[in-house]
Order: C-alpha cells, then structure tokens, then sequence
C-alpha cells in the first residue's frame, strides 16, 4: 500500500513539474513574440510587415507579382536560418528547396509565414521557437530559440 501511494505521489508530482515547464516554455515565447515584434518596429517602419493569426512576421523586402501562394500550393525558394536575438544572429542553415505548404513538411513558422508570398518576393520571416523547433534541439539550433528565415520565393505551382 505505501510502495503505491509513494508512486502516485510521484506520478502526481511529476505532472505538475512537466505542467509548469509547459507554461513557463510558453511564457519565454510569449516573450520572445514580443521581442520579434519590437525589433520590428524598430528596424523597419517603413515596410511592409505581414503578420499571421498566430503571430508569425513576414518583412517584404522586395516585392514580388503575380498570384500569393496558398496552402496546398508547392514552393520553390531559397533560404538562409538565423537564430534570432535581436535581429539575425547566427546562421545555422542555407539552402533551395521545392514544398507544399500546409503539408507540415517544414516548421510551422515557415510554412506558414510563406502563405501570402508572390512569385519573386524576398522576406524575412520571424517566429518564437513556438513555430520552430520549440523544446528540441537541432543541430546548432538550441532548445527554445526564436529563428529568423531569409527567404527567396522563386516559383509557385499549383
């Protein structure tokens, strides 16, 4: 009988660590949302800033034309992954890739912050480590790192 409640207490214990962890993780995105949201007031007043329903920030660089890419369309571009601290910090990634938006094959932040991109646009894309790679590490990425995305929309295909 003791052996058993010593468990459940520890099982009881263990939840309630695991649930605070879970909020104060989504406490440091909050402010790391908040952090992405003044550097861009701050650096870039004069652009055009899309911003998601979940708070994912498109900075339009260069302009693209044509039709805006939506989920379920496939996407040709050219990246290059910062982690961000103030603006773009250290590059951890670089590449050119063809994707379906929507089809969860990339991170969230950049799926999602590439809807609404025309054919030949250039952005920078910034979001909480919400919408990247959250509690995990990734390569040079540590756990809870906000990344910004410099991105290139080459080509759309529906």
């Amino acid at each position: 009988m003791k052996k058993t409640l010593l468990i459940a207490t520890l099982v009881l214990c263990l939840a309630a660590f695991a649930a605070c962890t879970m909020d104060d993780k989504l406490n440091e995105c909050v402010k790391q949302e908040e952090s992405i949201e003044s550097y861009i007031q701050s650096k870039f007043a004069d652009s055009t800033v899309v911003v998601t329903e979940n708070g994912i920030s498109r900075i339009v660089m260069v302009h693209g034309s044509g039709t805006a890419a939506q989920k379920g369309d496939s996407v040709l571009f050219s990246y290059k992954g910062y982690l961000f601290s103030k603006g773009p910090g250290a590059q951890f990634a670089e590449g050119r890739i063809k994707e379906r938006l929507g089809a969860r094959h990339m991170i969230d932040g950049l799926d999602e912050g590439m809807v609404g991109m025309m054919q030949g646009e250039e952005a920078y894309i910034a979001f909480s480590a919400r919408y990247g790679f959250f509690d995990k590490a990734t390569g040079a990425v540590k756990p809870m790192t906000p990344l910004i995305y410099y991105v290139t929309l080459e080509n759309i295909y529906r």
